[in-house]
């Protein structure tokens, strides 16, 4: 992992990104966000109701939240998955029930969706089957000054 993003993200965390997106594999998480690429990938392999951080303080750039989109992978009786700046809700709740099913949020808080350098973007689950609720979430971002 490159010197720019030491203690960005967990080595977990970059073996998600990369595992899911081989042709970037390799290259500096922060110069790949800030230059080229405004999508974040990270599967939830196990739900959970907190410690889902793709950033857990330390978001490498001012950004915006303007697209999520995820693949539920499991099967969740009745699971959720939501997006937060560690405190506040960015989207809606999301049924990730069905395996293999597109979902979407319906919502976006523009008040919550730019996330500042240094703070916190997380997955959120719940439902009657947390463990179970798991997916590939994709997050569109938009670099901000």
């Amino acid at each position: 992992m490159s010197e720019i993003v030491n203690n960005l993200v967990t080595e977990v965390q970059e073996d998600r990104i990369n595992r899911h997106d081989p042709v970037r594999a390799g290259v500096s998480l922060g110069t790949l966000l800030k230059k080229s690429g405004n999508v974040l990938v990270f599967e939830v392999t196990t739900g959970a109701t907190t410690g889902l951080e793709i950033f857990n303080q330390n978001a490498p750039f001012k950004f915006e939240v303007v697209g999520v989109s995820i693949q539920p992978r499991g099967a969740s009786v009745n699971g959720t998955m939501k997006l937060t700046n560690g405190t506040n809700d960015i989207t809606n709740a999301m049924v990730v029930a069905v395996d293999k099913t597109m979902v979407v949020p319906t919502t976006i808080d523009n008040d919550y969706s730019i996330i500042e350098k240094g703070q916190t973007l997380e997955v959120v689950c719940a439902g009657d089957s947390v463990g179970s609720t798991i997916g590939l979430i994709t997050i569109t971002i938009v670099p901000k000054d």
